[in-house]
């Protein structure tokens, strides 16, 4: 008998979260019957699944206005359903789901960290966070009602194994094919980022540092993606008088169809998970810059001997950074390589059938 397994995802986006999820799902379908539950009106992402993922898909434009309601409302149609041996796999917002695991409701519960941990390793991580501190924190507690835990940060299986009393919490990447591609300097370099334009991933200081260099070193500048900040990027490049910035607007699989003409990432974000963008840089052997202890920018970029790390917020440094790959690119590329090498941590075998065999484990 075919294992069944609900993937929980109440709001689709077009993050790289959303590219997980698909990943996750296709590949999931050669083991296990695989049911989505969302309530979203994306359907250009939906398509992004193969036909042996069943999508359960709510359509409710009531609920999906308020994030925690359109959870909530998620949860109680997915408990409807009736499923005898429920395992639901929630790749966010699983608070409710921990909640009834602690009310000993019957199921098996697989949770994937996607942002930030508080833990007291990530610093500048959590200076950003602040505001959503308490709330944070509280929810981590109840981690420790989950069937399995996955994570991408040792850090964060520590604490969630050692403090949290997780009692199954397991490392796993997310899967970044590599590609045969080489990377030549032109005579002006083209300095991209790429993703989705909201605050927490911070492309309006991206764009601010890079117009500010750029009136001492001569770059293009250019911006692929959509979100709440798209405006304010269009305004500060409007006022830029170099003409040096191309804003291309969202592009399903940006990266992969830029690759060539983008010479140098920049992740910016203030908190993260595994930054999807620069996996998929160092796949096609892009430079990167990124911020140090975000996320999964210090492994993937070797501590800098694969890539160049900036302190979080800190323009000048950012600046600096940005300088040095400009003014010895063969030294970026070469740079570029190792962390290439090195991205064999992240391939199906160490990913993906990882995956598989810890979900097998618990069921």
């Amino acid at each position: 008998m075919v294992k069944k397994i609900y993937l929980f995802c109440p709001s689709i986006y077009d993050g790289g979260l959303e590219k997980s999820l698909a990943i996750y799902a296709n590949f999931l379908t050669k083991s296990f019957q695989v049911n989505l539950i969302t309530n979203t009106f994306n359907e250009k992402r939906l398509k992004t699944f193969n036909k042996n993922v069943n999508i359960i898909n709510f359509k409710n434009k009531f609920f999906i206005k308020n994030k925690i309601i359109n959870n909530l409302f998620c949860v109680i149609k997915t408990l409807k359903i009736k499923e005898k041996n429920l395992v639901v796999f929630s790749l966010h917002d699983h608070f409710f789901w921990c909640l009834l695991k602690s009310l000993k409701f019957k199921f098996k519960l697989i949770i994937r960290t996607s942002t930030a941990i508080i833990n007291g390793k990530n610093k500048s991580e959590e200076e950003s966070i602040k505001k959503e501190f308490f709330l944070k924190s509280l929810i981590t507690l109840f981690y420790k009602y989950t069937d399995l835990v996955i994570t991408a940060a040792e850090h964060n299986r520590s604490f969630l194994k050692n403090k949290i009393k997780a009692k199954n919490v397991k490392i796993i990447y997310n899967y970044f094919p590599r590609f045969k591609v080489k990377k030549k300097r032109k005579k002006v370099l083209n300095i991209f980022f790429v993703g989705r334009l909201v605050p927490d991933k911070d492309p309006i200081f991206f764009l601010r540092n890079c117009i500010s260099l750029s009136q001492k070193i001569k770059f293009n500048i250019g911006i692929i993606g959509k979100g709440i900040c798209y405006e304010k990027i269009q305004s500060i490049s409007k006022e830029n008088k170099k003409n040096n910035i191309k804003i291309y607007g969202y592009i399903e699989n940006g990266l992969k169809k830029f690759h060539r003409k983008i010479d140098v990432m920049c992740i910016t974000s203030k908190y993260d998970g595994t930054p999807n963008v620069l996996g998929e840089a160092v796949a096609y052997k892009i430079p990167c810059l990124a911020p140090k202890n975000v996320g999964l920018s210090n492994v993937i970029l070797l501590n800098g001997k694969g890539g160049y790390l900036y302190k979080p917020n800190s323009g000048s440094n950012f600046k600096h950074k940005l300088s040095s790959i400009l003014l010895n690119y063969n030294k970026a590329i070469h740079k570029s390589k190792l962390a290439y090498d090195k991205l064999e941590r992240f391939d199906y075998k160490n990913t993906l059938l990882k995956l598989e065999r810890s979900i097998n484990e618990i069921l």
